[in-house]
């Protein structure tokens, strides 16, 4: 039985800090949410915020969720679809859950007029708030999600051009943070299943400020699948007091660079990159180059700022296409680069398409590129471990040993039970 206490609200400087405590899981323990004290939510904000957290998280384990305190009408009525949703996507993982939650009485809405859009200075935050920047008043960035709590130093970064960008754009930046990922991502694979419900719990809190939630969609409705925010579930999340709109589906990710490659502030500080190394963006891993892809394309990329490198067809095709979402990103790209008049770009970007569908449509016992891939970091593990056989040294031995480890870990991920899968998964699921 998951079980999450009556939420708790106390004042830690200019923050507020709302606590509950969710037993029944491991790791148990208390979730903590912190913003500004100028946005401390009511208990019935309080009270709907850890509904998204308990209902995932029970779907996902003992199928069951008990709540102390009473939530919305709207949001409850509207789990039941959302457990549909989930279930029917992901059966391996979620089930229906018994859900012991009382509603509060019906009460006359009390929606407040602002606005606000999760903003992390990505293509799908700028064009969010590009295209509804005078219904948009607040911009909302939490600690915690897509950058650990623990990186300090690039928090620093990022929130310094998260404030650059926001006052530039004449909005309020509202910095958060909380431990949810803590207690999910146990249970949860974070992008495909829980950061659309997690967002949501965050922003129910601030839900005495702000009425509505623009968020930012991560895929236009030309390749939807399975995902943790997706046009069909977010706006479930809402309640009588806040309405959740996700936003931008109707523009693909290439429309979304193009429309945003001409502002200043983008070219001063989007941030697309999820590898965390300490640079903004690190140039190399699949997001930057498919960004950059699309900026050269459109002739702006020598304008951001937050690139230091360009990009040619040589890293185009090291790029490749190892999944559905690739698929999606590169054939985007390659319209783009036919349209230009790019061969160069054109050329490597098919060459990746057609090289990732044959090895896909093939005959099972044929490998992925994916599966390739990881195969080859396996290879190369065992190559070390050889060679540290003929020169041991334990400091040595245990960074091999843990690099050895992981390989083999998603190499054995990537053998017979996938392949059988295939076709389950969100990244399976379109051809």
């Amino acid at each position: 039985m998951v079980r999450i206490t009556t939420p708790e609200l106390v004042r830690d400087g200019d923050d507020a800090v709302v606590t509950a405590e969710l037993s029944g899981i491991r790791p148990a323990g208390t979730l903590r949410y912190r913003f500004p004290v100028a946005h401390s939510p009511t208990p019935e904000a309080m009270a709907d915020a850890v509904l998204p957290i308990g209902l995932m998280l029970a779907m996902a384990t003992d199928r069951e969720l008990v709540l102390d305190a009473p939530v919305s009408p709207a949001l409850l009525a509207q789990s039941e679809t959302i457990q549909d949703v989930f279930a029917a996507w992901y059966p391996e993982t979620f089930g229906r859950a018994r859900l012991e939650v009382d509603t509060r009485a019906a009460t006359p809405p009390r929606r407040a007029d602002r606005a606000l859009s999760t903003f992390t200075g990505g293509v799908d935050s700028f064009y969010t708030l590009h295209q509804n920047s005078d219904a948009i008043s607040s911009l909302l960035f939490v600690h915690g999600f897509d950058i650990p709590l623990a990186h300090r130093e690039f928090r620093k970064v990022t929130s310094e051009h998260l404030q650059a960008s926001a006052a530039a754009a004449g909005k309020e930046l509202i910095e958060g943070a909380t431990n949810l990922r803590r207690f999910l991502n146990p249970h949860l694979k974070w992008s495909s299943m829980s950061h659309g419900a997690a967002i949501t719990s965050f922003v129910l809190l601030l839900s005495g400020t702000h009425g509505t939630l623009y968020l930012p969609a991560s895929y236009s409705y030309s390749d939807l699948f399975p995902w943790g925010s997706h046009p069909l579930v977010d706006p479930l999340w809402s309640t009588e007091y806040l309405t959740v709109h996700h936003d931008g589906a109707g523009a693909t990710r290439v429309a979304k660079t193009r429309a945003i490659a001409h502002d200043r502030v983008a070219q001063e500080h989007l941030r697309v990159c999820f590898q965390r190394t300490g640079d903004y963006n690190c140039d190399r891993c699949k997001k930057c180059v498919r960004t950059k892809i699309a900026l050269e394309l459109e002739g702006r990329l020598g304008s951001f700022a937050t690139f230091a490198e360009g990009v040619d067809a040589d890293a185009v095709r090291a790029l490749g296409v190892h999944s559905e979402t690739d698929l999606a990103f590169a054939r985007e790209n390659l319209d783009f680069a036919y349209a230009q008049g790019r061969e160069d770009f054109a050329d490597a970007l098919s060459g990746s398409i057609d090289a990732y569908l044959a090895a896909r449509d093939a005959p099972d016992g044929t490998a992925t590129p994916e599966e390739q891939r990881l195969r080859a970091q396996l290879e190369e593990a065992h190559a070390q471990i050889l060679r540290l056989e003929q020169r041991p040294a334990t400091r040595a031995w245990k960074v091999v040993r843990g690099t050895a480890r992981t390989a083999v870990r998603r190499a054995r991920q990537v053998g017979p039970p996938l392949r059988r899968a295939r076709g389950t998964g969100p990244e399976q699921r379109r051809g």
